[in-house]
């Protein structure tokens, strides 16, 4: 069982893993931000996903449910053994559509929406880990519908 201690993400604001493989895209990451310091004198660390901590050097100025959708496609793509392929960075922002098409805003509103839902039923632990996307599907589908 992973364990979440209640920290959350400085990016996405869900709690962060402190068990389990390090490779997942949930898995905690300290950052030192700033070389300064706070009032206190102490360093500025944020506790950060490990998805989250290499979107956010990329300078992605975006919403917390696009942040939060990036996190869950990261995470249903580990959690179907897809943590091996490279993807590009137009590929997260993508959520895996194919730009082709005319329903191509259509689809990604859509994939946004349930990614973003994903992820928070994932970190927030209302969902089990290792649970299938949809209980009791037969389909032998990804975690949200593709292949």
């Amino acid at each position: 069982m992973v364990r979440l201690d209640g920290f959350g993400c400085s990016y996405c604001g869900l709690p962060v893993r402190f068990s389990g493989e390090r490779r997942h895209p949930g898995h905690v990451v300290i950052e030192h931000l700033s070389p300064g310091t706070d009032a206190d004198g102490l360093p500025d660390l944020q506790v950060l996903h490990r998805f989250c901590a290499h979107v956010m050097r990329g300078g992605a100025a975006t919403g917390v449910v696009l942040r939060r959708a990036w996190l869950g496609w990261a995470t249903g793509e580990y959690e179907a053994w897809q943590h091996e392929k490279r993807y590009g960075t137009r590929h997260y922002l993508r959520l895996g559509v194919h730009t082709g098409g005319t329903l191509f805003l259509k689809h990604w509103r859509v994939r946004k929406m349930r990614c973003a839902a994903y992820a928070c039923r994932y970190y927030t632990a209302t969902r089990r880990p290792g649970a299938p996307w949809r209980a009791g599907s037969k389909s032998r589908k990804g975690y949200l519908g593709v292949t």
